[in-house]
């Protein structure tokens, strides 16, 4: 109901002049929505263009490295990667005897090698 005479007030000779004067909103609403959606593409056509090139030289240099290593190299790679875990985990086992030397129990939070903490 009050829809209704709010539409018949917004219609009459009266509404219409009100209207006119303070100016109809729906439009511009709108258009500020256009005009931030066209600002969000220019900027990312504008970052594409400025990191394209990087980005895909980075890809590149990364195919390059992953079509060229020989086994060997990856297996090198491998045996880095163990013989870091096994220094760390030597040096887990250390503060963790420091520790019960100090009288804590830390036996429980000894990590495993490889495992993640969350």
């Amino acid at each position: 109901m009050k829809a209704l005479r709010f539409n018949r007030a917004k219609n009459s000779l009266c509404g219409r002049v009100v209207r006119r004067l303070l100016g109809e909103e729906k439009g511009a609403v709108a258009m500020e929505y256009i005009v931030i959606a066209l600002l969000v593409a220019a900027a990312v056509v504008a970052l594409v263009m400025v990191f394209g090139g990087n980005i895909r030289n980075m890809f590149d240099k990364t195919n390059q490295t992953l079509t060229q290593s020989k086994v060997s190299d990856i297996k090198d790679v491998g045996q880095a990667y163990r013989d870091e875990q096994g220094k760390l985990a030597a040096q887990n086992d250390t503060a963790v005897q420091a520790g019960n030397k100090l009288g804590g129990d830390f036996q429980d939070d000894r990590m495993s090698v490889g495992s993640k903490s969350e």
